[in-house]
C-alpha cells in the first residue's frame, strides 16, 4: 500500500496535464474538421458553379443555333415560295391570262405578303426562342455567382467553427489551471 499513495498523488498532479492535453489535442481536432467541411463545402459549391456557368455556354450556343438554323430554314422557304410563285405565274399563263395584271396579280400579291409575314412570323419566334435561351444563360451564370458566393461563406464558417473550438479549449485549459 506504500507504493500505492505516490502513485496516487503522482496521478493526481498529472491528471490536470493530462486533462488539458486532451482538451487541447480534442480542439485541434475539432477545429481541423471545421475548416476541413468548409474547405469541403467550398468546393463543392464551387463545382456547381462551374456547372451553371457550362450550362449559361450552352443556352448561349443554342441560341445562337436556334437563330442561324431559322434563317437557313426561311432561305429554303423563299426557295420553295420562289417555285411556288413560278408555278402559279406558269398556270395562269398556260389558262390564257396575263400573270401581271388582274386576278393573276392580285393572287400573286396575297401570296407574296403571306410569305413575307411567314417570314416575320418565323424570326420573331426565332427571337423570342433565342431571348428564352439568353435568359436561361443569365439565370445559370447568377446561380453561379450565388454558389461561389456560399461557397465563401462555408469556408468561412468552418474557419469561425474552429477558431471557436480553439478559443473553448483555451477556456477550459484556464479552467483547468485555475482548479489545479
Amino acid at each position: 500500500m506504500a507504493f500505492a499513495v505516490p502513485a496516487m498523488t503522482a496521478l493526481k498532479a498529472a491528471a490536470p496535464i493530462i486533462s488539458m492535453g486532451a482538451t487541447v489535442l480534442g480542439a485541434a481536432t475539432q477545429a481541423t474538421g471545421a475548416v476541413a467541411q468548409g474547405n469541403t463545402q467550398q468546393a463543392a459549391y464551387n463545382f456547381n458553379a462551374d456547372i451553371n456557368e457550362r450550362n449559361a455556354k450552352v443556352a448561349e450556343q443554342q441560341a445562337e443555333q436556334l437563330v442561324r438554323r431559322e434563317e437557313e430554314k426561311i432561305v429554303d422557304f423563299q426557295k420553295d415560295f420562289r417555285k411556288f410563285s413560278d408555278s402559279q405565274s406558269q398556270a395562269f399563263r398556260y389558262n390564257g391570262w396575263i400573270a401581271s395584271e388582274g386576278t393573276p396579280l392580285k393572287v400573286a400579291l396575297a401570296s407574296a405578303q403571306e410569305a413575307e409575314e411567314e417570314i416575320a412570323t418565323r424570326r420573331y419566334n426565332a427571337k423570342v426562342s433565342a431571348g428564352q435561351l439568353e435568359e436561361n444563360a443569365t439565370q445559370e451564370r447568377m446561380q453561379a455567382d450565388l454558389n461561389r458566393m456560399y461557397g465563401k461563406s462555408a469556408s468561412r464558417a468552418g474557419k469561425i467553427d474552429a477558431g471557436r473550438s480553439l478559443l473553448g479549449a483555451a477556456a477550459d485549459v484556464a479552467r483547468i489551471r485555475m482548479f489545479a
